[in-house]
């Protein structure tokens, strides 16, 4: 794991204020992390805010982050911003991920965080995504070889510890989102799940090449599979679990307590790992959570403060 002095990366504006925060981007929410920079919890994030939004919708099926959505982003942002005087956002990073990277329209994006908030976002690529992956679960990782996935709306980033020091890391172009607006058109819920299936088993037949080692354990994280874990009760499952969940969801008798953005990422994120079980030939996976944005941490402290937007 990175290892980043709290303070090495600020300004000296920056530096006298006793927290600082950042931005992270993904396909369903924004995030908002704030950072201690003084006291026993210096470089510790001490708060975490979530913000629902739609851009995986809108890019997935259009390419493009709509006016509304940009609009809705700006009005949360300026509202932390109210929320959070003592936070300088001329000193915020954001980092955005799977979704906005692949919108057509992403700099007027940009251009707008950076002329209203002062904001600068750095767009990363799925092998950075996976790199900050390894690096939030470097040091809880025992058993060799072992993996470990992080499910999200546009993509699928798997780091596998091959040994203590050799790690492989893929970034696969399938999420619960991604997937959802691929497969909206079918109206039928067994024709839905029956090309879900072969879309991702497409992907990740041409992602995943060659036969892996016998992996010990395999961990995943995201909210999907925290998703599953709240439906089960536990935070283990095999495959026969999320049959059975997928079984439930499509007779009628689906999870009905969960937050709108996830309610629809369900049943396609349940396709996802169910095939994921076979692509990777392991029994079980287990849920562990916290640790990704850690590797973000170390990202956004080292990417200079008076970069370009």
């Amino acid at each position: 794991m990175l290892e980043v002095n709290p303070r090495e990366h600020y300004s000296p504006a920056q530096v006298l204020q006793s927290r600082t925060g950042f931005l992270e981007f993904g396909s369903t929410s924004i995030k908002f992390y704030i950072l201690a920079l003084t006291g026993e919890r210096a470089g510790e994030v001490t708060e975490e805010i979530k913000i629902p939004w739609d851009v995986g919708y809108d890019v997935f099926l259009h390419q493009r982050i709509s006016p509304g959505t940009m609009s809705r982003c700006l009005a949360a942002l300026m509202n932390l911003k109210a929320r959070f005087p003592d936070i300088a956002f001329e000193g915020v990073t954001g980092v955005g991920t799977a979704a906005l990277r692949e919108a057509q329209n992403v700099e007027v994006f940009k251009r707008m965080l950076r002329e209203n908030l002062r904001v600068k976002l750095h767009i990363i690529e799925g092998g950075i995504e996976a790199f900050l992956l390894e690096t939030g679960f470097k040091n809880s990782v025992q058993l060799f070889p072992s993996a470990i996935l992080d499910l999200g709306g546009g993509s699928l980033e798997l780091v596998e510890y091959l040994s203590p020091v050799s790690t492989k890391k893929t970034s696969v172009p399938v999420g619960a989102i991604r997937l959802h607006c691929l497969l909206r058109r079918h109206r039928d819920l067994f024709e839905y799940l029956r090309e879900g299936r072969r879309l991702v088993l497409e992907v990740l037949g041409s992602h995943l090449v060659g036969p892996g080692p016998a992996l010990k354990e395999v961990v995943g994280t995201g909210g999907t599979v925290r998703a599953i874990v709240q439906s089960l009760g536990s935070d283990r499952f095999r495959l026969e679990d999320i049959q059975g969940l997928i079984q439930r969801e499509i007779h009628g008798k689906p999870q009905d307590d969960f937050l709108p953005h996830r309610r629809s990422a369900f049943l396609p994120g349940l396709i996802v790992v169910e095939c994921l079980f076979p692509a990777l030939k392991v029994k079980e996976i287990a849920y562990r959570g916290g640790s990704v944005k850690q590797g973000l941490i170390s990202l956004a402290q080292m990417i200079p403060v008076t970069s370009g937007g």
